[in-house]
């Protein structure tokens, strides 16, 4: 077990610095590594795409709080957006990981995959309405923010991948976008972790280390070891220009689209 000590450490400064700098919380990058780890420390298969999402909500519940208080100090967070939607995205993120039981591992792997490649197409393309419109309905934020969440509970992200799209589509800016994003997939995160804790097969609870759906050794290693990376990002992100933070975020999810796809698929 102490072998995975260093690079727990060194993944952990790596979704810090994400987290922050994109706002998506960073379990894009965590989950296919929660998976190769499982792997290698031959875990049951069947439950290793359930313990690397699970896991990963707990890390991004240690790391996101840093960058989204780092994007409220750049005054990057919407808040009132924020009122609407995070009510929502708990009780949908806990209903998530209490279905995501039921789902068989391939079966959740593929959604992984999927969606990331989904959000790739996306955020590489910049489709969006030719009229960005600026309001927001409370209504619509609701149910924006609990079908999101429904999804991300499912794949382990953050939610950021959807958020940013979305924000943007609604006429915020990217970096007032890429805030609110961080402060949404901290309750994405915190409510994922507490379902992961309390919903999962028993069989689980015959591996060393694991509560419920979470491997607690990388969330304690990983999370505080991305804490001050997080605001590092956080502070990076909020120095870039619009266009180069988009470009660099595009590029990021579909790198890690191809590496979920291939891990899934081959």
């Amino acid at each position: 077990m102490i072998e995975i000590i260093i690079p727990l450490i060194l993944l952990g400064i790596f979704a810090g610095l994400l987290s922050g700098f994109f706002g998506i919380g960073s379990g894009i990058i965590l989950v296919p590594a929660y998976i190769l780890l499982f792997n290698y420390l031959n875990f049951p298969p069947e439950f290793i795409p359930l313990l690397a999402t699970g896991t990963s909500m707990g890390t991004m519940a240690i790391t996101i709080p840093m960058a989204a208080y780092t994007h409220y100090l750049n005054k990057n967070i919407n808040l009132e957006i924020v009122k609407y939607m995070f009510l929502a995205a708990i009780i949908s993120t806990m209903f998530g990981r209490y279905i995501a039981v039921y789902i068989s591992g391939s079966i959740l792997q593929i959604i992984i995959a999927v969606s990331l490649i989904l959000a790739a197409i996306q955020l590489a393309f910049n489709f969006s309405p030719k009229n960005k419109i600026p309001s927001f309905s409370g209504i619509e934020l609701f149910m924006v923010g609990g079908f999101i969440a429904l999804i991300t509970s499912f794949v382990g992200i953050g939610g950021g991948i959807l958020m940013v799209p979305y924000f943007q589509f609604r006429g915020l800016k990217i970096h007032e976008a890429v805030g609110t994003s961080s402060i949404m997939g901290f309750f994405f995160a915190l409510s994922g972790l507490i379902g992961g804790l309390l919903f999962a097969p028993i069989d689980l609870d015959e591996i060393d280390f694991v509560y419920g759906s979470v491997f607690i050794p990388a969330i304690l290693v990983a999370g505080i070891s991305s804490i001050y990376f997080a605001k590092y990002g956080a502070e990076i992100s909020n120095k870039m220009k619009g266009e180069s933070l988009r470009i660099a975020f595009s590029i990021l999810v579909i790198l890690v689209a191809i590496r979920i796809f291939y891990i899934t698929f081959l």
